[in-house]
């Protein structure tokens, strides 16, 4: 079997401590159990992989805001469709300012290529809480997009009976505080710090997403949870919605006896469609891979730096990019 860590070029950096600020007993001590943590490799694609993840942050960002100061408009925001939107844009804008923030971080600002979550412990379990979180709610509200829609071509009364914008808000909501409070352990679990350990370097003596009870707490055992409630339950209930929505598009156009009133809102209804099963793919294409990664691959590939940096960090600008054009 190939090697890629041989393959890969690798520039390792490492710092050595000096014997002037450290007893020889001291230094013993630190060659002998942590020397491994002091390599840090680099590699050229690290380095664009980062800079895309900032140019993400940049786009999404202003993308994001945009598409909600637009949705906003007293004239769209009365849409139950366009309320549903906007939580999508809220929860992909805080998307991006977790993981996809890391990345850029890790390889382009700390020197010792630390993640932000090793900081302290507030930063470990908030930046998981938030990255756990606003992924989750962005597909859910993006799957709300697709079933108000297929409920108010299939029921006509929908729309003015419970289809109305003020229940949106309601369901918004709702679905808000199930996710955080699913996710709430995260805030008191997740990570811990290391017992008679001096940061230095690239040890910062925080273990992050494991605790001292279970190593494999986050990766794979809750991330499994994650990948259901992120990937595969929002995607089935899309294409569940998207197929009856093709259905009824298709059933329309049959039907060559129509005016041209009717068929424009054909028209409109088909453009409507296209765009719906556009994201569905687009959601799917670009988020289940590093799903896949971070449940079957993340611990195999831990003794296989160069390799593991380079294919999550592609893994993950891949996933927000579906959070910050979409």
């Amino acid at each position: 079997m190939t090697n890629f860590d041989t393959i890969l070029p690798r520039i390792p950096n490492i710092n050595v401590l000096t014997t002037n600020h450290s007893t020889p007993r001291e230094s013993l001590f630190w060659n002998q159990t942590h020397i491994t943590n002091m390599i840090r490799t680099h590699h050229p694609i690290l380095y664009v992989i980062s800079v895309y993840a900032l140019l993400l942050i940049i786009v999404g960002t202003i993308g994001n805001i945009l598409t909600i100061i637009i949705l906003f408009r007293p004239s769209l925001r009365q849409h139950t469709t366009m309320r549903y939107l906007i939580a999508v844009a809220t929860a992909d804008l805080c998307s991006l300012y977790s993981w996809n923030l890391n990345l850029f971080y890790k390889h382009l600002i700390n020197p010792s290529q630390n993640d932000l979550e090793d900081l302290s412990l507030i930063s470990c379990r908030c930046l998981s809480f938030l990255a756990f979180v606003s992924l989750e709610l962005s597909s859910w509200f993006l799957t709300l997009v697709s079933v108000d829609r297929c409920l108010s071509i299939y029921f006509l009364f929908w729309h003015r009976k419970w289809g109305r914008a003020k229940y949106a808000n309601y369901t918004i909501l709702t679905l808000t505080v199930i996710i955080i409070l699913t996710n709430s352990h995260l805030l008191f679990l997740n990570g811990y710090k290391q017992l008679n350990c001096i940061p230095h370097g690239k040890r910062t003596c925080i273990i992050c997403y494991s605790n001292l009870h279970d190593p494999y707490y986050i990766f794979p055992k809750w991330e499994k949870i994650h990948v259901i409630v992120y990937n595969i339950i929002p995607f089935s209930i899309m294409c569940i919605s998207n197929s009856f929505i093709i259905r009824r598009a298709v059933a329309s156009i049959v039907n060559i006896k129509k005016n041209a009133s009717q068929s424009h809102r054909q028209h409109k209804q088909k453009q409507l469609t296209y765009l719906l099963l556009f994201v569905t793919f687009l959601f799917v294409l670009l988020t289940t891979p590093v799903m896949i990664y971070n449940v079957f691959l993340r611990n195999y590939l831990a003794k296989k730096k160069l390799l593991k940096y380079i294919l999550h960090g592609t893994l993950l600008c891949m996933q927000f990019t579906s959070h910050a054009v979409s």
